[in-house]
C-alpha cells in the first residue's frame, strides 16, 4: 500500500514540476524577443556603429509600434565591438551565453565578424554583417550571413579603375587589419595579373599621424598612382593625402568609400580634391528617403549612406524571417537562404549558397570634388 502511494505522490509531483516548467517556458515565449548587436560604439569607428543603430532601431521601432512579432516586442541589445576581434568577441559570448540570442546582427569590422564568426556557427547563431567585406567571411559558416558586397568585389572595381587608366606604377598604403589587408590582397592580385608593379607596399597601425616616411619612399619609388586603404576611420588615410600634397606629390590618388566620410574631409579638407574611390550607388529614391529623415534627427548626414541603406535592409529582412518562421535560428537560416530577389533600399538582393550577397551591382566610383563624391567617368 505505502509502495502505491508513493508512486502515485511520485507521478503528482512529475506533473506539477512539468506544469511549472512549461508555464515558464510559455510565459518566456510570451516576452520579448531578444535580438544582438555588435559594432563599434566607441573610438573613431563609432559613427559607423552610430548608423547602424539608427537603422535598427528605425525598424524595430516601427514593427513594436504596429504591436510586435505575434505580439511580442522586440528587443535589441547592443554591444560595443570597438572594431577588433577580442571586444567582439566578448561580446558575442555575453550575448549568446547569458541573453541567449539567436540573432546577431554585426559586425561593422571584418576583424569584429571573422571573431564571432566561430562562435556564432558552434553555437547555431544567425551572424549577419551588412559591411564586412573581407573575401574569408564568406567561407565562416552557414549561419553567416552578409548583404553587404565582398571585397572580392570592391577591390576589383577599383583595381580595374586603374589598370584602365594606364598607370604603370602604384604604391599599395592599407590599414593593419582584416579589412584593409583583404582589399590589399585582391588589389595584389589583380594588379600582377595586369602587368602593373607595385613599386611601394607598406601598411600602417589606425592611429598614425605621421607619414612623412611613407611619402619620402613613394616619392622615391616613382609611383605615379597611389591606393589608400584606411579600415576603421577615414582619418589616417585622408592625413596621408594631405601630407603626400604638401610634399609635392603629382600623381594620382584613389582609395576606399573612407576617404568620402565627414572625418575625412575633416581632416584632409582640399586636399582631397580629384581623389577617386569606390562607394556605395546612390540612385535610390528610398535610400534617399532614409537620409533625408536621418539628418533631420542628427543634423547631419549618416557617415556612410550605403551603410544606412544596407542595415535598413539587413534589419527589415531578418525581422520578416522572424515573422515568417518564428525565432528559431536553424529556421531564419533556410529562410535566409531561400531569400532570391529582395527589394530593398540599396537593391533588389539575395544570398548564395555562402551567405554572401547576391544582385547589385552595389558599388561604383566616384571623384571628389568640392567635398562631395561625384560620378566618375574614366
Amino acid at each position: 500500500m505505502k509502495k502505491n502511494f508513493w508512486i502515485v505522490a511520485g507521478v503528482i509531483i512529475l506533473i506539477i514540476l512539468v506544469i511549472i516548467i512549461g508555464g515558464k517556458n510559455n510565459l518566456n515565449d510570451k516576452g520579448p524577443i531578444k535580438i544582438g548587436y555588435i559594432g563599434p560604439l566607441s573610438g573613431d569607428a563609432a559613427v559607423y556603429g552610430e548608423t547602424e543603430k539608427y537603422s535598427t532601431e528605425t525598424v524595430v521601432n516601427k514593427i513594436n509600434a504596429e504591436g510586435g512579432i505575434n505580439g511580442r516586442q522586440v528587443q535589441v541589445i547592443y554591444e560595443d565591438g570597438k572594431c577588433n576581434g577580442k571586444d567582439a568577441l566578448t561580446a558575442a559570448s555575453k550575448l549568446i551565453n547569458v541573453d541567449k540570442v539567436k540573432l546577431i546582427l554585426g559586425g561593422i569590422c571584418s576583424s569584429e565578424t571573422l571573431a564571432i564568426a566561430p562562435i556564432a556557427e558552434q553555437n547555431k547563431v544567425i551572424l549577419f554583417s551588412s559591411f564586412s567585406s573581407n573575401p574569408a567571411i564568406a567561407n565562416s559558416g552557414d549561419y553567416v550571413f552578409r548583404n553587404g558586397p565582398s571585397d572580392s568585389d570592391v577591390a576589383k572595381l577599383d583595381a580595374n579603375v586603374i589598370v584602365k587608366g594606364g598607370f604603370k606604377k602604384v604604391a599599395l598604403i592599407s590599414e593593419n587589419n582584416d579589412y584593409a589587408q583583404g582589399v590589399r590582397k585582391i588589389m595584389v592580385e589583380n594588379f600582377n595579373a595586369n602587368n602593373v608593379q607595385i613599386v611601394f607596399d607598406q601598411n600602417f597601425e589606425g592611429k598614425t599621424t605621421d607619414f612623412r616616411d611613407v611619402v619620402m619612399k613613394i616619392k622615391e619609388g616613382g609611383a605615379d598612382v597611389v591606393y589608400v586603404c584606411p579600415g576603421s576611420s577615414g582619418k589616417p588615410g585622408a592625413l596621408l593625402v594631405k601630407q603626400l600634397r604638401q610634399a609635392g606629390f603629382t600623381g594620382k590618388i584613389h582609395g576606399n568609400f573612407s576617404l568620402g566620410t565627414p572625418d575625412s574631409f575633416a581632416v584632409g579638407g582640399t586636399y582631397l580634391e580629384g581623389v577617386v574611390l569606390s562607394d556605395g550607388v546612390k540612385n535610390s529614391p528610398a535610400l534617399e528617403d532614409l537620409i533625408s529623415k536621418y539628418q533631420q534627427k542628427f543634423g547631419s548626414k549618416p557617415v556612410n549612406a550605403t551603410l544606412l541603406g544596407l542595415s535598413f535592409d539587413r534589419a527589415n529582412v531578418t525581422m520578416n524571417a522572424i515573422k515568417a518562421v518564428g525565432y528559431d535560428s536553424g529556421k531564419i537560416k533556410n529562410y535566409l537562404y531561400g531569400v532570391k530577389d529582395y527589394n530593398g533600399v540599396n537593391g533588389t538582393f539575395g544570398f548564395d549558397k555562402n551567405g554572401d550577397v547576391t544582385g547589385g551591382p552595389f558599388f561604383t566610383e566616384y571623384v571628389i570634388q568640392n567635398q562631395k563624391e561625384v560620378p566618375f567617368v574614366q
